[in-house]
């Protein structure tokens, strides 16, 4: 399997688009990395070892980073909680769900008395790519509604067309009357199909090149283009 190995003081964004290399990483000043994805058999960065994106210990964290991409092809709540330990100051988060018939897997062990630190005072921004509000998605996202106490959006990246109805049937089914956060928002937003199964990574020199692949989304429910 390739490898690659990375070592720079200065170095802000790592980006992958080979999903099944083997990545071994140095960068103090890190803040953008991903997509992440469980077919990448290691990752190193300083002493943070991800295998198959199953921390090795999580005694070791990254502060630096601010904001992350992870692509899954059944994405594995537990997983996920245990990749966020290792990045405590993580402001934004971005969770590709590829288009397959599986569910999520969402029976996670998350302890109240054990909080996940970005949860508790950094996560502001959290997206969720082709989402279609089946119940396990829903129970995916519901963790974050009821956990992430800063959020200030989470955004729905939808491919199919919905209504208001459907909105409404998912704030009830998100709990959103419950959220933590006051001040979150939940936003439903159409884009375009070729952006399902991987994240803009044209240009890492922007502050966050992840978003890029919302710049031409539209409101689900208007159809008005978003800024």
């Amino acid at each position: 399997m390739a490898c690659l190995h990375i070592s720079s003081p200065t170095l802000r964004s790592i980006g992958f688009s080979a999903l099944s290399w083997e990545r071994k990483n140095w960068a103090p000043k890190l803040e953008i990395l991903g997509p992440l994805s469980p077919l990448i058999s290691e990752i190193k960065i300083a002493n943070l070892v991800l295998q198959g994106l199953i921390p090795a210990s999580l005694s070791h964290t990254i502060h630096t980073v601010k904001v992350l991409a992870l692509y899954f092809c059944v994405p594995d709540l537990n997983v996920v909680i245990d990749v966020l330990r290792c990045f405590p100051c993580l402001e934004k988060l971005y969770v590709i769900n590829q288009y397959l018939k599986a569910g999520m897997k969402n029976v996670h062990r998350h302890d109240p008395l054990d909080p996940v630190k970005c949860l508790e005072t950094h996560l502001k921004f959290l997206v969720l790519k082709n989402y279609r509000g089946n119940e396990e998605e829903v129970g995916f996202a519901k963790f974050f509604v009821l956990n992430a106490k800063v959020v200030h959006e989470i955004l729905f990246g939808v491919n199919e067309k919905i209504d208001k109805k459907w909105v409404a049937d998912q704030h009830m089914l998100l709990g959103v009357e419950t959220k933590v956060a006051r001040d979150a928002q939940f936003v439903f937003r159409s884009v375009p199909s070729y952006f399902n199964e991987y994240l803009d990574m044209h240009d890492l020199s922007v502050a966050d090149p992840f978003n890029l692949s919302f710049a031409d989304g539209v409101d689900a429910l208007s159809g008005e283009a978003c800024r």
